[in-house]
């Protein structure tokens, strides 16, 4: 055993996660350590705006490359990957068009929305430019295992986010502090993502439209599959906001924000940075012995150990956690975090592992098993409606329905992993 532990210790592999997951973790500690200050500078209401007009980037912000960011990584050669950023752009600019003008249709339904922001609501737009951005630069950065500057520009980032949030609360501009918070934060460190690409800009100038269109089409499965799959999957999170304003009102949502950005820290903390290098490691393995199942298996055992301890603190000390660092009245939120740990105690795990569908071309079945999410929300969200269900059992459902979709994913992906005869 102790062998096992210094080889998964020693590999490249974990080298790499290592790298990744400190950068998170010093930013997931600056965010921990300003949530309970946010709490008492914002009230529940500022909080619940502020997270309606970010649930739609955080809805459509993954997917404004048309998923063609994800194709940089693992493309054959340098030509490619500039074909592929310069079509990512161009989908991108696309992309953002279609969702401003959904967003100005939307916006005249939440007028709350405007009574808190008023025009600065489309500080959205600015929001998703910069998203486009950085999710290119990263995929970028990754391919090149630039792994300590994706981890520090994290750090910088988040640490500005908070550094805005609370300098705003403290001159009481609300709701749009936070999004003049979010902004500022997502701009930090753009030009050090970008240093390589500069460096490397004169091949940009032989850029030819048709090899741009044909690398496009050569990737056509991630537009056609992945992006709506990876779409119905934030949506089906994202929904619930909408869902919960909807059923239980504003203050209801500011609470479950709370619940929602704590249970996430988690996810952005190792299992998305995890996911990363598995895309990487895994594809290799494939490439090399027809199948992942190893870095499969390694990463399982990696994540369950820190997803198990996670949800039992999480189910027996919940409430008593969130009072004692969010302030009176927060052990609302303590209460939802007890009924989602299990369910986000899955996802933990198996979010980190949804690359494995691309890697084995599976993105119709990633679409099938993703679509699973919005209709089982949808489920629940007209159940509670009819019979007047509270917010509890509301969650109750989605934890139920959730972790069932969970496990079913993750036995597709174990037995996509196998190698092919």
């Amino acid at each position: 055993m102790l062998a096992i532990r210094k080889k998964i210790l020693s590999s490249d592999y974990f080298k790499s996660v290592f790298r990744l997951t400190m950068g998170s973790l010093i930013a997931q500690l600056i965010t921990a350590l300003v949530s309970p200050i946010s709490t008492r500078l914002y009230t529940p209401e500022q909080l619940a705006v502020y997270t309606l007009i970010i649930t739609v980037s955080a809805m459509f912000g993954p997917v404004l490359c048309g998923k063609y960011d994800m194709a940089i990584v693992s493309a054959k050669d340098e030509k490619e990957v500039t074909n592929l950023i310069v079509g990512g752009l161009a989908v991108s600019a696309i992309t953002i068009i279609l969702v401003t003008i959904g967003y100005r249709f939307y916006l005249q339904t939440k007028p709350e929305i405007i009574d808190e922001v008023g025009i600065f609501a489309y500080l959205l737009v600015l929001i998703l430019v910069v998203n486009a951005l950085i999710h290119l630069l990263n995929r970028y950065n990754n391919r090149h295992k630039e792994y300590k500057l994706i981890s520090s520009v994290y750090v910088f980032r988040t640490g500005f986010q908070n550094i805005g949030l609370v300098l705003f609360g403290f001159l009481k501009l609300g709701s749009l502090g936070l999004l003049l918070s979010q902004i500022l934060g997502s701009l930090v460190g753009l030009k050090r993502q970008s240093k390589r690409l500069i460096e490397n800009r004169d091949m940009f100038k032989n850029v030819k439209l048709n090899e741009v269109k044909d690398t496009l089409l050569k990737y056509k499965k991630l537009p056609i599959y992945s992006m709506p799959a990876h779409f119905l999957n934030s949506a089906s999170y994202s929904m619930l906001n909408f869902f919960i304003t909807g059923l239980f009102g504003l203050g209801t949502l500011g609470y479950y924000s709370i619940t929602y950005r704590i249970l996430g820290i988690p996810l952005t903390l190792v299992s998305l940075n995890v996911s990363k290098v598995f895309f990487q490691r895994a594809s290799e393995e494939k490439n090399n012995t027809g199948g992942y199942r190893r870095t499969l298996m390694q990463l399982t055992l990696f994540l369950a150990c820190l997803s198990i301890p996670m949800v039992l603190v999480l189910i027996t000390l919940g409430p008593f956690l969130f009072e004692l660092f969010f302030g009176a009245g927060w052990g609302v939120a303590g209460r939802y975090a007890q009924i989602l740990a299990p369910m986000y105690g899955l996802r933990f795990i198996v979010s980190a592992l949804t690359p494995a569908l691309v890697i084995s071309e599976e993105q119709r079945l990633e679409l099938v098993l993703q679509s699973s999410f919005i209709i089982t929300s949808v489920i629940s969200y007209f159940v509670c409606r009819w019979t007047g269900y509270g917010i509890n059992t509301f969650l109750l459902f989605i934890t139920a329905f959730y972790s069932a979709i969970y496990a079913l994913l993750y036995i597709v992906i174990f037995k996509l992993s196998k190698k092919r005869q």
